[in-house]
């Protein structure tokens, strides 16, 4: 049985001689990753937030100093952090053992030592990004009519909070909506709303906020 993917909602297929191994970053998976905290740490790590960090002090340094500072970036030790993570995320995001693939961590004389899988590590890191992509900020194109608080940085992201609001805006169950990928629920918030003055399922970022704000509302209510 042959395995298809759906990419616009961030599941992706990796195939090897042997077989295929899907990848899908529901809320269920992304919940593997840790904490609402973690999650957010992890979906920075990999998206160079470390980087940034140094960027400021590391240009009021002298040239040499910049050289050393740039290579300690691009040191093993300092990509290793970011390929552990990555490799993490692929394994949440999948229900099979996927060491072939992503390789594995050794005990070495030296410490560790990493052996490699299928994939080269450029690769992993570079799925391990889609997935949280897809799994945490969702990627379903919305008009920015205006600016929305959306756009503001979350230290934390709670699996939870979003699974219940599937749940009680669409009456699903709770299987159903521990499946669905961030982008998925966009789309079907998307889908939803229908206004008369616009073309069939678009709706702006406040009318997104609108919809997060009620489920807030009737939250407090019920507690």
């Amino acid at each position: 049985m042959t395995l298809t993917p759906i990419s616009e909602i961030g599941e992706m297929l990796v195939s090897t001689e042997n077989r295929d191994f899907l990848f899908k970053p529901s809320f269920k998976n992304i919940y593997k990753i840790g904490s609402p905290k973690e999650i957010v740490e992890i979906y920075a790590l990999l998206h160079g937030s470390e980087i940034r960090e140094r960027m400021p002090y590391i240009l009021t340094k002298s040239e040499p100093h910049q050289s050393f500072f740039w290579a300690m970036l691009n040191s093993p030790v300092f990509g290793r952090k970011i390929l552990q993570n990555a490799m993490f995320v692929m394994s949440c995001c999948c229900d099979d053992d996927i060491s072939s693939l992503v390789g594995e961590w050794l005990p070495s004389k030296s410490g560790v030592k990493y052996k490699f899988g299928t994939l080269p590590p450029k690769t992993i890191i570079n799925f391990a990004k889609n997935l949280m992509v897809h799994g945490v900020i969702g990627c379903c194109e919305l008009p920015k009519q205006e600016k929305s608080a959306n756009n503001e940085f979350s230290e934390s992201f709670d699996v939870i909070e979003y699974i219940s609001l599937a749940r009680t805006h669409f009456n699903m169950s709770r299987e159903d909506a521990e499946n669905l990928t961030m982008t998925e629920l966009q789309q079907l918030l998307k889908s939803q709303i229908l206004p008369e003055n616009k073309k069939a399922g678009m709706f702006t970022e406040d009318e997104y906020d609108q919809i997060m704000a009620e489920y807030e509302k009737n939250k407090k209510a019920a507690e």
